[in-house]
C-alpha cells in the first residue's frame, strides 16, 4: 500500500473526535485506507443490499448493535443513520 499523507491527519482526528468523516473523489483509495488503517474496527459497506436494508429497517438498532469503533462506508445512502449516530455519540462520547 502507498503511504498516504492523510494518515497523520486521520490519526489525529481519531484521537480527538468521536466521529470522523472521510470524503474524496471516487476510486482514490478511501475504503482501502480505512480498512488497512483501522483493522480492529467493524467495517460495514452500505452499498451491499443486506447491510442497507438492515440499516434502513431499524437505524437506531443498527447503530446500537455495532456501537463504537465502526466504519460505515457509503453512509450517504442511509441518511437515516445520522441521527442515531449523533444520539450514540452523545450518550457515550469518546474519541475515535
Amino acid at each position: 500500500m502507498y503511504e498516504r499523507h492523510i494518515s497523520t491527519t486521520l490519526q489525529a482526528a481519531l484521537g480527538r473526535s468521536p466521529v470522523v468523516f472521510l470524503a474524496g473523489a471516487r476510486q482514490v483509495g478511501k475504503s482501502t485506507l480505512v480498512q488497512e488503517f483501522l483493522p480492529n474496527y467493524t467495517y460495514i459497506l452500505l452499498d451491499e443490499q443486506g447491510n442497507l436494508e438492515l440499516a434502513r429497517r431499524d437505524p437506531k438498532g443498527f447503530i446500537e448493535t455495532y456501537g463504537h469503533n465502526l466504519v460505515l462506508d457509503e453512509v450517504q445512502v442511509a441518511p437515516e443513520l445520522l441521527t442515531p449516530i449523533k444520539h450514540e455519540v452523545d450518550r457515550h462520547r469518546q474519541a475515535g
